[in-house]
């Protein structure tokens, strides 16, 4: 008998994916291009480095004002400071360094330097320096004007003249009132110093200010004399559009009061 019942088929499943080809690890070569451009960060990092800490490291001090300065004004110490800074060598040449400073106290400028500017050896006069003293000169209060450091000032001191005693008044008759008014009501106002330099001011007591001057050497001993005068006044003085102060105008007036 014959069977009739359909063989079952078969049915193949997919096709098997071939394995893609195995790929061996290589070792970087030199001649990659990433580690050669990271190699080369790395040295101009490390050379960039050592140069700025070089040039640190070269830094010193160098001397500049404290404040601003005039043209004709004679240095002192508390004229000067330091900062520090990295000069050029061409630079450093015409600049002074702070170890010198002490060097150019006493030099005169020749031409205005401000606050904070190095200070080179083209600034000062070379010749012709005239040689100065400081003197200090008591002032009581409100017989100064307002001055900075390197200012120059007129120097008046009041002198007594034709004074009589109070007791040779009395015993002339007159009344004590009367007397008094004889004393100090004559007197001659005396310029002592024309167109000296004001170097600072220091306050004392009982109102008074002990004001430093820088004189000529010859005229030092007017600027003690008049210092232990009963009355001392300075005058500022302006300059004009020359840069002059002018002249010195009548060295004595017939003075009114103390």
């Amino acid at each position: 008998m014959t069977d009739l019942t359909p063989a079952a088929t078969r049915t193949e499943g997919p096709a098997a994916v071939p394995s893609p080809p195995g790929r061996r690890l290589t070792r970087p070569r030199w001649r990659d291009s990433r580690l050669l451009i990271g190699v080369l960060l790395v040295l101009v990092s490390v050379v960039l480095g050592a140069r700025l800490f070089a040039t640190a490291d070269r830094t010193r001090a160098w001397v500049v004002a404290k404040g601003d300065l005039p043209a004709g004004h004679v240095v002192v110490a508390g004229d000067l400071a330091t900062t520090s800074a990295y000069l050029s060598l061409d630079a450093a040449k015409r600049y002074y360094p702070g170890e010198r400073g002490p060097e150019i106290v006493g030099a005169m400028l020749s031409r205005p330097v401000s606050a904070g500017e190095l200070v080179s050896g083209a600034d000062f006069v070379r010749s012709n320096v005239i040689p100065t003293r400081l003197v200090s000169v008591v002032v009581k209060d409100g017989r100064a004007p307002s001055l900075a450091p390197g200012d120059h000032v007129d120097l008046f001191a009041y002198q007594r003249s034709n004074t009589v005693a109070p007791s040779a008044a009395l015993q002339a008759g007159q009344s004590a009132q009367a007397a008094q008014s004889v004393v100090g009501s004559s007197g001659t106002e005396v310029l002592v110093l024309h167109d000296v330099e004001f170097i600072s001011r220091e306050t004392l007591t009982g109102g008074a200010h002990s004001l430093t001057l820088r004189v000529p050497v010859d005229l030092a001993i007017n600027a003690v004399a008049a210092s232990q005068s009963e009355r001392v006044d300075l005058v500022k003085l302006e300059r004009g559009a020359r840069g002059d102060v002018g002249g010195a105008g009548p060295s004595a007036v017939p003075g009114y009061a103390q």
